[in-house]
């Protein structure tokens, strides 16, 4: 899932970072770069979003606000 929204360029690494907590930036970009050529190879590269959240807490509002099922 976060290689998805690091593809989608949803927001920064720092944010991507400061939402997931205990995941440094440089994981997050590496395994975004390492996903990148499987989902080009099986034509499945993600569009870029429309919206791009400049902090964590906006993301996870966004996400909150999109979530079909509950968490518990």
């Amino acid at each position: 899932m976060v290689a998805i929204l690091y593809l989608r360029k949803l927001c920064t690494l720092d944010v991507h970072a400061d939402a997931l907590g205990d995941v440094s930036r440089s994981s997050i970009g590496n395994v975004g770069r390492e996903i990148r050529p499987l989902l080009a190879e099986a034509g499945l590269l993600p569009a870029p979003a429309t919206t791009r959240y400049r902090i964590a807490s906006d993301l996870l509002a966004a996400a909150d606000e999109h979530t079909d099922t509950p968490t518990s």
